[in-house]
């Protein structure tokens, strides 16, 4: 019998937790030693995360993926020093493992998002779509520009970007439907 939750989600959430506990901190003390220490924790486990062998492709893939956007997100924001963008990569490996974990109990009901190659790659695009999302924070970081006054380009890029992982979505879609329907 298996447990009613899955052991790394937990250890995911923790991360995330971490991180996001970091972001938070980042913008009230700067770097100290508070922080330091909440950020090295939630790496080791990231870290430990990545590294870890599990059988089920999608929540390997959402936490190798997810702890890659947050650590390259959050190292480029803190060279940059834009704090919203910290925030956001902090945010990064809980929505990138939570949508994995959504797509399993989906999969029992949708037979498009059943097969295992389907639910990996739906958690790249998201992986993919919210790593845009920390660069076009980073951007605006580089820029000078605030988000919430955002210019044409910056309009543009984003409407873009959305553009596109809607069109992967949809595809990686219409791949497990073909799959499913050619059997």
């Amino acid at each position: 019998m298996s447990p009613p939750f899955d052991p790394a989600m937990v250890w995911a959430a923790s991360a995330g937790i971490l991180l996001v506990a970091g972001g938070v901190l980042f913008p009230f003390r700067g770097i100290d030693a508070l922080v330091g220490g909440v950020w090295a924790a939630g790496l080791v486990v990231c870290v430990l995360l990545v590294v870890s062998r599990r059988t089920e492709p999608e929540p390997v893939s959402a936490l190798r993926w997810g702890s890659a956007v947050t650590l390259a997100g959050g190292g480029a924001a803190l060279a940059v020093g834009g704090d919203f963008t910290l925030f956001l990569a902090a945010q990064a490996l809980p929505v990138v493992v939570v949508s994995a974990a959504v797509l399993r109990p989906l999969a029992r009901r949708t037979d498009w998002v059943r097969p295992r190659l389907v639910r990996v790659r739906l958690a790249w695009t998201v992986a993919g779509s919210y790593a845009g999302l920390v660069v076009f924070s980073l951007m605006q970081d580089l820029r000078g520009l605030p988000l919430i006054h955002p210019d044409v380009a910056s309009l543009v890029t984003l409407g873009t970007m959305f553009e596109i992982a809607v069109a992967v979505a949809v595809y990686v879609l219409w791949l497990g439907r073909q799959s499913v329907t050619n059997r």
